[in-house]
């Protein structure tokens, strides 16, 4: 049951689940020293990550850890789940250089155990590929994620949903170098195969859509983008309903479009109804809540609303400053924005003619 409301999108169901499991195991295996309670534990950080509570989920899954090295001792494919876990808190914590360690001690064990060619190794090749990228080395992001390519081609053969992955990730490394044809190409090539395998309706199809439509967003083909996110939303909400996170990512892209396109109204409903369904998913002290509210604050002021703006900007600083601390750069950020909301339009008073400017989006 946990595992299906967490597939949901309900976080606190499947916290409940989890809770009442737990009882029980403890009341038959004792305390922390049985596989199946390392277990527990990294289904609830695995509940928590998603829930976007990153301090919780990186409690639960070194409590997972640790139990497994005591367990399985420290050359065990459990244990090197538990570092790949770690890691992925790490890395959406924005501690890259923890989230590298521990990606690489996880790959360590896989090869030990596995030898090179293995899907779990191809998995934390891709992991460290997603985590050059963000650090801006998108030479190396290249690497790890062509050596993933390669060893789920030799191993699933050139029709797996893995294979379209490893597409997936290449073309966003295109995308950020520049090169969006070539970024177009991957992700056409993974859509192609997903298509295949699952049929014209399932999550991973829509994200290929969603990759898509945001290669042609940034080539200014904003219809097609918009075309794009909408099929993609469109069977998200067939698949997985109205409140879950990845449909609140596509309003908040689709959002994007609009505005890049100059239509401040339609792209102010987008990021309305992201930020319901990120309350209504999440709660009101989480990170993608203070995106979209940031996101709508930019277009108040833009529509001349500056009240609502410093309004939406000072509650983003307050969740920033909960979650990641009053010196984090997205706090003081917010902050900024609140005190100089307007201060722009009046610099620009008296100037003829219509400017294209930086949107804040998020």
């Amino acid at each position: 049951m946990a595992i299906i409301y967490k597939t949901q999108g309900k976080y606190e169901e499947a916290l409940e689940m989890y809770t009442k499991s737990g009882d029980i195991m403890t009341r038959i295996y004792g305390g922390d020293n049985h596989p199946l309670v390392a277990d527990l534990f990294n289904n609830v950080g695995a509940v928590y990550f998603g829930k976007g509570d990153l301090e919780n989920a990186l409690v639960q899954n070194q409590k997972a850890l640790e139990i497994r090295i005591r367990v399985f001792g420290s050359e065990h494919l459990r244990v090197a789940e538990s570092f790949n876990n770690v890691g992925a808190v790490y890395f959406s914590k924005g501690d890259l250089e923890n989230a590298l360690i521990q990606f690489q001690k996880a790959l360590e064990i896989r090869i030990r155990v596995f030898g090179s060619e293995h899907p779990d190794v191809a998995t934390s090749c891709n992991n460290i590929g997603v985590l050059y990228e963000n650090k801006g080395d998108l030479e190396n992001a290249l690497v790890q994620h062509q050596k993933a390519l390669q060893i789920r081609t030799r191993v699933f053969g050139s029709e797996h949903p893995s294979v379209a992955a490893s597409f997936n990730n290449i073309g966003v490394v295109y995308e950020k170098k520049g090169d969006l044809e070539n970024a177009l190409v991957q992700h056409q090539k993974a859509l192609e195969i997903l298509t295949r395998v699952f049929g014209s309706e399932h999550p991973d199809v829509a994200k290929s859509y969603g990759n898509l439509g945001k290669v042609h967003d940034s080539q200014g083909q904003y219809e097609q983008a918009l075309e794009y996110y909408q099929k993609a939303l469109e069977i998200f909400i067939k698949v997985s309903g109205q409140y879950h996170p990845v449909v609140a990512t596509l309003f908040n892209s689709i959002g994007v479009v609009y505005e890049n396109k100059g239509d401040l109204e339609n792209a102010l409903v987008q990021h309305q109804k992201a930020l319901e369904i990120r309350t209504r998913v999440f709660g009101s002290e989480n990170l993608d809540v203070a995106a979209s509210k940031y996101n709508i604050a930019s277009l108040k002021e833009t529509q001349g609303d500056l009240e609502g703006a410093r309004r939406l900007f000072l509650e983003c600083e307050q969740i920033y400053a909960k979650v990641l601390g009053a010196d984090d750069e997205e706090t003081l950020d917010a902050a900024m924005r609140a005190q100089t909301v307007g201060e722009e339009e009046e610099d620009k008073e008296g100037a003829e003619g219509d400017q294209a400017g930086d949107s804040g989006e998020r």
